[in-house]
């Protein structure tokens, strides 16, 4: 079974916005944004709206307290 794009970019934005989030996990998800663009799976309105998504998910990011 294929999973979209979209799903998968989802997951990750929302993997984000909990406290567990492993540290600069950010930077997989810009890395799997770019990906699905190259490879053509994903338009350019959609690349600029998850990499908007992207940051206003890291500014609302759960800051660890430890």
């Amino acid at each position: 079974m294929n999973v979209s794009a979209h799903i998968l970019i989802d997951n990750d934005l929302d993997e984000l916005s909990r406290p567990g989030c492993p540290a600069h996990y950010e930077v997989l998800v810009m890395r799997n944004i770019a990906a699905f663009m190259q490879a053509e799976k994903i338009t350019t309105d959609e690349f600029h709206h998850y990499c908007k998504r992207l940051n206003v998910a890291v500014a609302n990011r759960p800051r660890s307290t430890a």
